[in-house]
């Protein structure tokens, strides 16, 4: 995937202060896996429980947060929706912190309308498939607090219908995961450039 236009005066992956050490001490305790399941490294506490922690954490820094925030939604799709394979893969990791996630949904000329996303997916040999496309507001989409981002990526396979019907959801690793597990090579995901005029500063959306 490709995205738009870069902004110079502030490269992908610069962060407020203290940041990545704070992630790394968040991991460390166990905090992420607080009501994840138990069969993917998870505590299974009563999701209450982190809703209470999380909003201590919201009250304590909102923008630090959208970091594992958004990693336990993708969390909670491929819970929910993942192949055995899938869950095997990435859950263990989004569980323990070692990976972040995200959500990569509307385009520049959708806004809220992802019915006309144009973002597609061409299926290939091996089973796999290879996205093209243009992203926009991708909320912790590049960063250095976690060896690899997991994608969720709205595309349209080449034989989808018109409007919301037609979409489909992908799994699009920052680095592609080998079979033991590994990260392998880079994957074609980049980040272009960080939206402007966005109010927490510490977690601009990504291009």
């Amino acid at each position: 995937m490709r995205g738009l236009r870069a902004r110079p005066r502030q490269p992908c992956g610069d962060h407020t202060k203290g940041f990545k050490e704070a992630y790394a001490k968040f991991v460390e305790g166990g905090w992420p896996a607080l009501s994840s399941d138990p069969e993917y490294g998870g505590q299974g506490l009563p999701l209450v429980l982190s809703q209470c922690f999380n909003e201590m954490l919201n009250s304590a820094n909102q923008a630090w947060t959208m970091y594992p925030g958004l990693s336990h939604g993708v969390y909670a799709a491929l819970h929910r929706h993942g192949s055995p394979e899938q869950k095997a893969t990435y859950l263990p990791r989004l569980t323990s912190g070692e990976w972040t996630g995200t959500m990569c949904l509307t385009e520049a000329h959708c806004g809220t309308d992802l019915g006309l996303l144009r973002s597609k997916a061409e299926p290939q040999a091996d089973g796999s498939y290879r996205i093209s496309g243009e992203k926009i507001f991708i909320s912790a989409g590049e960063h250095d607090l976690a060896a690899n981002i997991i994608h969720l990526v709205l595309a349209r396979l080449p034989d989808a219908p018109a409007g919301n019907k037609g979409i489909s959801l992908f799994v699009v690793p920052k680095f592609l995961v080998n079979a033991d597990g590994t990260l392998g090579a880079r994957n074609t995901i980049h980040c272009t450039g960080w939206s402007t005029r966005w109010a927490s500063t510490a977690t601009p959306p990504v291009r």
